[in-house]
């Protein structure tokens, strides 16, 4: 076993102390300038002599540091991030350099300055290395992206760990002959914490995504109310528009006012593009109970509309249970029908029908539009990428069959006859529904 000479020890064991500090300063920057001084003036010299006497100093300056430099009255995980990850980073750069060390001075049981500079002098080079790295790749926006009450957490049990190893393995003066196994352990605890950072993230993230398709539901949901309000606004006052002009041309008639007649005549043929009858009526959308799936509807048909696609409904029976999730359906309704509409606007014939029906087994849905001849098969338009409009990633049929795997319950064909394509999307439902 190497032993150090005390002085040594004791001017190692103060510059480790510094590099942390240095680290620290260097990547945060929190707390004021009267704040950050007061943190090395006076929690620095702490650590130090606590450090003499107990292996559990390193407490000190994650918990008093926290305390000092929080400036919000709520948790500030950054802060305590940062000061986890350049403990953690400290104490690495510490077993690393020792292990190198003890390859080097193998043969030599005690050792003093010399061995000890060289030793600084490597902590400083690996940490000099990691802040360009840290500043280069812009960690910092990890770090700030990621800090959460379950990273602190893991980041926490990673530094206890670790304080706990080194510990016991000065405690039984064993340092010196398991630090590679000290490494393997840290280095395998390290990965345990990051496949678990990992996995709390990728749930973390499927949720933020479900709130916010829910999110977007809603806003659809409130944009299509408005949308029927609108349209009962508009048909009452052509209504009451209507109406107002044959009073008028009645009068002029009995008044015998040609002039009045023409203007009134002009006005009528004028405004006849404007309050025209064949806007869409939104309340045969009634019978969709289900509030996601009517917003939808109304919104695309209220769309296709504007781009002067002849839209057709039909549903005979309300609706409102769906066999899949509803965001599921949803997505997938909104592709087929995005599609159906951008591909009768550019044909000839610009018509489009929806049939919804459903049973006591299944709820079926039939897109008919018109299209362009094309050569382009089926199968093809299937294929990730496949596109025939500029600009677009051709990405809707192929995550429809994504949503085909997912989805054991459900069942696409499509089907293409000269100038009319037909999509027919069944959805099955299950055992305890039916019943």
């Amino acid at each position: 076993m190497i032993q150090i000479d005390t002085k040594a020890y004791i001017l190692r064991s103060f510059a480790d102390i510094l590099f942390f500090y240095i680290l620290f300063l260097s990547v945060n920057k929190h707390g004021t300038i009267k704040t950050r001084l007061l943190f090395v003036v006076f929690i620095l010299p702490i650590t130090f002599i606590v450090q003499l006497f107990s292996g559990f100093s390193d407490i000190i300056p994650i918990l008093l540091g926290y305390i000092l430099l929080k400036t919000k009255r709520k948790n500030d995980y950054v802060l305590l991030s940062d000061l986890l990850i350049c403990m953690f980073i400290t104490y690495m750069i510490s077993i690393f350099s020792s292990m190198i060390m003890l390859l080097l001075v193998s043969n030599v049981h005690t050792v003093g300055f010399g061995y000890v500079f060289i030793q600084l002098f490597l902590n400083g080079l690996l940490i000099s290395t990691y802040l360009f790295f840290y500043k280069k790749k812009k960690l910092y926006l990890l770090v700030e992206k990621y800090s959460s009450e379950s990273t602190s957490f893991l980041l926490t049990h990673l530094f206890l760990v670790t304080l706990l190893i080194s510990y016991a393995a000065h405690y039984y003066d064993a340092y010196d002959h398991f630090i590679v196994g000290i490494i393997v352990f840290l280095v395998i605890q390290t990965g345990g914490v990051i496949f678990l950072f990992l996995k709390m993230l990728s749930a973390q993230k499927e949720k933020y995504q479900q709130q916010l398709k829910q999110q977007q539901l809603i806003s659809l949901k409130k944009y299509t109310e408005q949308l029927e309000q609108n349209q009962e606004q508009l048909s009452k006052f052509r209504h009451d528009y209507k109406n107002l002009l044959l009073s008028l041309k009645e009068t002029a008639n009995i008044e015998n006012n040609s002039s009045l007649l023409t203007q009134l005549v002009y006005l009528e043929e004028y405004s006849k593009s404007y309050l025209s009858n064949k806007t869409f009526d939104y309340r045969n959308f009634n019978k969709i109970e289900n509030d996601y799936l009517k917003s939808l509807l109304i919104s695309k048909f209220y769309h296709a509309n504007k781009q002067q696609v002849f839209c057709q409904f039909e549903c005979s029976k309300p609706i409102c249970d769906i066999p899949i999730p509803i965001f599921d359906c949803v997505r997938i309704v909104g592709i087929l029908l995005d599609n159906a509409i951008e591909a009768a606007r550019e044909s000839q014939g610009m018509s489009l029908s929806l049939m919804i029906y459903q049973d006591e087994s299944q709820l079926e849905f039939l897109i008919e539009n018109n299209c362009c001849q094309t050569d382009i098969s089926i199968d093809t338009f299937k294929k990730k990428g496949m596109t025939t409009k500029e600009g677009h990633s051709g990405l809707g049929l192929s995550t429809i069959q994504d949503f085909n795997q997912k989805n054991t319950n459900m069942f696409i064909q499509y089907k293409k006859e000269n100038t009319i394509f037909s999509t027919q999307l069944i959805l099955m439902k299950h055992k305890e529904e039916i019943r």
